[in-house]
């Protein structure tokens, strides 16, 4: 009597700890997502004699919304994934050399996006409730 009544404590401590650790292990998949889908989107990007932009993306930690409780996670840096998802319009800029043509003018014709950070949501959106599921059998 006495383990079966531990038992069912156990279980309903576990089923209550069930949204956080279904929010981490939900946070650590969509994460995981981004990081291939930036690679698929061209990860690293190469810009002329930088470093390379790596595109990933990180969470806050677990923040409280409306009524219930989320993890905000944001594809890091910003600016290349604006530009991966919705592409830049053509745009002029001058040119960075020295010399009598340093203030040249060189127009760029733009880039069309490839809606990198819309796959990830719709990837997320399929497999987030699967990863709750998968937290609430391993519990019962």
């Amino acid at each position: 009597m006495a383990a079966a009544s531990s038992e069912l404590r156990r279980i309903a401590i576990e089923v209550g700890q069930v949204p956080d650790s279904g929010l981490y292990a939900a946070a650590k998949l969509v994460k995981k997502i981004a990081v291939e889908e930036g690679a698929r989107a061209g990860s690293p990007m190469a810009g002329k004699h930088r470093r390379p932009i790596n595109l990933k993306a990180r969470d806050r930690g677990i923040r409280p919304l409306n009524d219930g409780r989320a993890i905000l996670i944001q594809g890091t840096p910003a600016g290349p994934w604006v530009w991966r998802t919705t592409g830049t319009a053509p745009h002029t800029t001058r040119r960075r050399k020295r010399g009598p043509m340093r203030k040249m003018l060189v127009h760029h014709p733009g880039s069309a996006g490839t809606g990198a950070w819309l796959r990830v949501i719709d990837r997320a959106t399929d497999l987030v409730p699967r990863v709750f599921a998968d937290e609430l059998g391993r519990v019962i």
